[in-house]
């Protein structure tokens, strides 16, 4: 009988604990911690929040670039003059475009749709010489392509050829008298509207010594 007690309360001990890892105590549980699923729910929404930013930056930058590109366009596009001039009484006054410089004091233009040959009044360019040359560079610098207006006067008829007489001006600078002004050219001895403007002008070169005055014995 005591040597069965101790067999006894071992198999007691035994049932016992298998009842109590029935219950669940003293077992280890295997579920994940509910901070990892959030981590990589965090994770997933940072990634979402830079790409987000990523294509808001990307969409700026074109933005930007099709503003300068509007930009650069405005800055190299060319507007027709709009003169403020004062014209002789009972001239006809058009813009045109110049498509090509002949000599100094000599234009072909487009108005219209028609071509048309323009004599610059009042002004007498020589012939040939260092002048010659010079003048047609400034001409061509000035005029070559250009929109202009061109003003007739009513003193001043069309020449033996057909060509019209008339002012040229870009914008309000008349190249007539600039010729005039610089000395590659002088007024010649028949009348027009401006005559005195011209000469006005010519005097100026004198006094400078420009151009043709530099030796007053110089002709054109």
């Amino acid at each position: 009988m005591h040597r069965s007690l101790p067999a006894f309360s071992l198999i007691l001990l035994i049932v016992c604990a298998g009842c109590l890892g029935g219950l669940g105590f003293g077992s280890s549980s295997e579920t994940p911690p509910p901070t990892t699923t959030n981590k990589e729910t965090q994770t997933t929404t940072t990634v979402s929040t830079t790409t987000a930013v990523g294509e808001s930056t990307t969409a700026t930058t074109t933005t930007t670039e099709t503003q300068t590109q509007t930009r650069t366009q405005t800055t190299y596009l060319r507007q027709p003059t709009t003169a403020n001039i004062e014209t002789p009484e009972d001239s006809k006054r058009f813009q045109a475009r110049v498509i090509k410089v002949i000599d100094p004091t000599t234009l072909k233009i487009k108005h219209d749709g028609k071509n048309q040959t323009v004599d610059l009044i009042g002004v007498r360019v020589p012939d040939s010489g260092q002048i010659h040359k010079k003048a047609v560079r400034y001409t061509n610098s000035q005029l070559d392509h250009q929109v202009v207006t061109v003003v007739s006067d009513p003193q001043v008829g069309t020449t033996d050829d057909g060509h019209m007489h008339a002012y040229v001006y870009i914008g309000n600078f008349m190249v007539n008298t600039d010729l005039i002004r610089i000395g590659y050219a002088r007024v010649p001895d028949t009348g027009f509207s401006k005559r005195q403007e011209f000469m006005t002008k010519q005097q100026e070169a004198k006094q400078g010594g420009y151009g043709l005055w530099k030796n007053t014995t110089t002709t054109a």
